[in-house]
């Protein structure tokens, strides 16, 4: 390699390292803005149930009247917040979350390749997907998981909450203050089986295993000459595996992007 293309190339990959701290800084920044957006609506949701409930359930008293007006500040300073969020957002143009992780992947993707000298002939690159199969692999099931537990803590408050609503509504007289242990477990199950139904925790954790053993076993077929794979030459079972590989990251993206719309069509939450 000459001094010029080896500068050149040098140049290129500083240009990269800074696209790649830019666009981690917009995933960032795309990750904290879906997270206090959640955070106000999920507080204004508790809001308004709790005082709704505490009206209900309980006589009109200074008690009542007190949850009802902290209720309702914590409503209209989370629910200002959250539109304040959702406006900035919309003016800054900030990226999709599924945008700014693909957007980073593929120029951490670039970088390895300028980084490593090597050419990018098609056969090389294959070589370096294949080599990052792993890594794909383990992140569909470390998301996998990870949307998991947070379903079965969910589905754990709900068991929990509904077996206390019941025994408190049959115990009520041996239990002081059991109207309002009532609402509380109550709330507990309405927002949990609200948080599970609106994020869907179950459906993403099935389709990131699924992708994850999808690809697993594209890779081992590809290994053992086995299925599709069987009588190919090396860069043919190659050329199969990246372009399987690729088509069920699409899908999974493709799946994403449903979990990600609401009810209706319509995106509640800015850029998720």
């Amino acid at each position: 390699m000459s001094s010029v293309d080896e500068g050149g190339q040098k140049q290129l990959a500083a240009g990269l390292r800074r696209r790649r701290r830019e666009a981690e800084a917009k995933l960032t920044l795309r990750r904290r803005l879906n997270r206090s957006y959640a955070a106000c609506s999920a507080t204004v949701a508790c809001s308004m149930l709790v005082g709704s409930l505490a009206s209900v359930v309980a006589p009109i008293n200074g008690t009542v009247q007190k949850i009802d007006a902290v209720c309702l500040v914590l409503l209209l300073a989370f629910g200002v917040a959250g539109l304040v969020i959702k406006r900035w957002d919309r003016r800054n143009a900030v990226p999709r979350l599924v945008d700014a992780e693909t957007q980073l992947e593929v120029i951490q993707n670039d970088l390895r390749w300028v980084e490593s000298g090597i050419s990018n002939s098609v056969t090389i690159n294959q070589n370096l997907y294949r080599a990052d199969i792993a890594g794909i692999i383990d992140g569909f099931q470390s998301g996998g998981d990870k949307y998991r537990r947070r379903h079965n803590r969910l589905q754990s408050i709900i068991i929990v909450a509904s077996l206390g609503t019941t025994t408190v509504a049959a115990l009520q007289d041996a239990v002081p203050g059991h109207q309002w242990l009532t609402v509380g477990l109550s709330l507990l199950v309405g927002g949990s089986t609200g948080f599970m139904g609106y994020y869907k925790f179950r459906e993403r954790s099935f389709y990131l295993q699924q992708s994850a053993d999808q690809v697993e076993a594209e890779h081992n077929a590809m290994i053992l000459s086995v299925g599709d794979y069987r009588g190919l030459s090396q860069p043919e079972a190659l050329a199969r595996l990246v372009e399987r590989v690729e088509q069920i990251r699409n899908e999974q993206r493709r799946r994403q992007q449903q979990l990600d719309q609401p009810a209706g069509g319509q995106a509640l939450e800015p850029g998720e």
